[in-house]
């Protein structure tokens, strides 16, 4: 997804505040290089397993406030992993967040609208 980063919230640690087409938040920089304002395309990562989650309507979204130390991620569900993987792909705008779930998370259908809040995600960036 291509983000604006808009601020650096903490270098040491590589937090940054960025917006991009689905809305904005903070996340942690995982780049090779230190972070700084401007444009990129980054992959998002989403470290922590998600554990419940609900269907929504409205636009994707990635909002999120470091105040509140979470980031809430909307969007539809494109695969479901079988038994044996707990993963989820979820579309949100063009891209693709794999997502692993935690036992006796609601099983929901292709293409459903959901969201869930998490601790904190990952900025990956990447070069087209």
């Amino acid at each position: 997804m291509r983000i604006s980063i808009s601020q650096i919230l903490d270098l040491k640690l590589r937090i940054v505040e960025f917006s991009g087409p689905a809305g904005s938040a903070w996340g942690y920089w995982r780049g090779s290089t230190e972070p700084r304002v401007g444009e990129y395309n980054v992959e998002f990562d989403i470290p922590e397993l998600v554990t419940s989650w609900h269907v929504a309507g409205g636009p994707d979204l990635i909002e999120g406030d470091f105040s509140q130390r979470e980031v809430t991620l909307r969007g539809s569900v494109q695969s479901v992993g079988d038994n044996d993987d707990a993963v989820v792909a979820i579309r949100i705008d063009l891209d693709i967040v794999l997502v692993e779930v935690g036992d006796g998370i609601p099983v929901t259908c292709i293409g459903e609208s959901i969201e869930f809040t998490v601790p904190n995600i990952s900025l990956y960036p990447y070069s087209i």
